[in-house]
């Protein structure tokens, strides 16, 4: 169920793909994957935000080569499309982007909408965020990231104890295993399932 079929006037079939909710059947983790569902959800929909061509909407598309400083931000202030860009090169060799709104003319061979010289949007871009960067801002970002590493240190101080707990488990379970007698199959097969399930 994850396409819709549509018969047209003229008679020919349109396939559409539909939500994954509308999907007649789902079953999640029939299988053992390599990345949770959550994990897999979250990988769609920044696919979705990254995609340039998902739709006619203000996605935020990737940042892609040149210096422009809005690259996949820009929305047309007449359609409400998001601009692309085009380089033009000055005479001292730098590039200079321009913003265009050309939606019309990717899909009805229409008319650019509007194309706005992009190197004075980029200096004021560039004005407001180095006077946003003061040094206590950058102060307060170094205190934070260096917080953020001690946690992180810590963290892992408490998987590494975790892992050490598991290794010693298991090797006691393997110790019991291994002297039980082989005759008492009941207390031998217990013993060893706890001992897979402290492998596990």
């Amino acid at each position: 169920g994850r396409r819709k079929q549509q018969t047209l006037p003229g008679g020919s079939k349109k396939h559409k793909i539909r939500p994954m909710t509308e999907w007649i059947a789902l079953h999640k983790d029939a299988h053992p994957g390599y990345i949770t569902w959550q994990q897999y959800e979250r990988n769609v929909q920044q696919l979705e935000k990254n995609s340039q061509t998902y739709g006619h909407d203000r996605r935020r598309s990737p940042p892609r080569e040149g210096p422009a400083l809005l690259q996949g931000l820009v929305v047309c202030g007449r359609c409400g499309d998001r601009m692309t860009l085009r380089y033009h090169n000055r005479s001292d060799g730098r590039q200079v982007p321009d913003y265009i709104c050309q939606r019309e003319v990717i899909d009805n061979a229409g008319k650019i909408c509007q194309c706005v010289p992009g190197e004075q949007i980029d200096n004021a871009i560039n004005r407001i965020v180095l006077e946003s960067v003061t040094a206590l801002n950058i102060d307060l970002a170094l205190e934070v990231q260096h917080e953020l590493e001690s946690r992180s240190g810590e963290v892992i101080q408490l998987l590494y104890k975790q892992v050490e707990r598991a290794r010693y488990e298991a090797d006691m379970a393997r110790a019991r295993f291994m002297k039980v007698d082989p005759s008492n199959r009941l207390v031998a097969d217990t013993l060893e399932a706890e001992w897979n399930c402290k492998l596990k």
